[in-house]
């Protein structure tokens, strides 16, 4: 798999800002930043620690050549891993979206809106060539809100991008619900 210059760009620059942050007059790689806001169950620390965690070993196993299934099991963090769906087969997976699709539509969104995502699928979104968002900063709030939501900032490559992944990553780590200010 070849990486492409922007690609190795963001990488470089997303491993930077996991160790220094940067303020509001640094100006926005990409496209432009995307906001979300995880709500969590009074442990923002542990899942906002565990993200950056996993996105870290992504960021830094992504380049020269990206690792297979097997070797993701054994550099991610169980507590990620462990919260991912089980991998299914081909057959498996034609099933149920072959029953989902007998299912009333507002079931079918539901059902979408909570589905656990396998690691597979999830990795899938990170690779090189499909990836289109990197870290740029969090924010932890103050007050009655402390312990239970804080503030993801991404720099997107594309407008609109996909941020399916990037919503799992959070809820795997934890999270209650991953909500794009987009959307309030």
């Amino acid at each position: 798999m070849v990486i492409n210059s922007e690609y190795m760009r963001q990488l470089l620059l997303e491993r930077e800002r996991f160790d220094n942050p940067p303020d509001y007059t640094v100006k926005t790689t990409g496209v432009g930043i995307a906001r979300f806001v995880i709500r969590c169950n009074n442990n923002v620390n542990e899942v906002l620690n565990l993200a950056k965690r996993v996105l870290v070993i992504v960021n830094y196993n992504s380049e020269p050549t990206w690792p297979s299934f097997e070797q993701w099991l054994k550099i991610l963090p169980d507590e990620f891993i462990n919260n991912c769906a089980p991998e299914l087969s081909k057959s498996e997976s034609e099933e149920k979206i072959d029953y989902r699709r007998t299912l009333p539509w507002e079931k079918q969104v539901s059902l979408e809106k909570n589905k656990k995502w396998s690691l597979g699928n999830w990795l899938a979104w990170l690779e090189p060539d499909t990836r289109e968002w990197f870290w740029w900063n969090d924010y932890k709030f103050d007050g009655e809100i402390e312990n239970t939501h804080f503030l993801v900032e991404v720099t997107a490559l594309d407008d609109p991008f996909s941020s399916g992944a990037l919503k799992w990553l959070f809820k795997a780590c934890g999270a209650i619900d991953v909500i794009s200010t987009d959307d309030l």
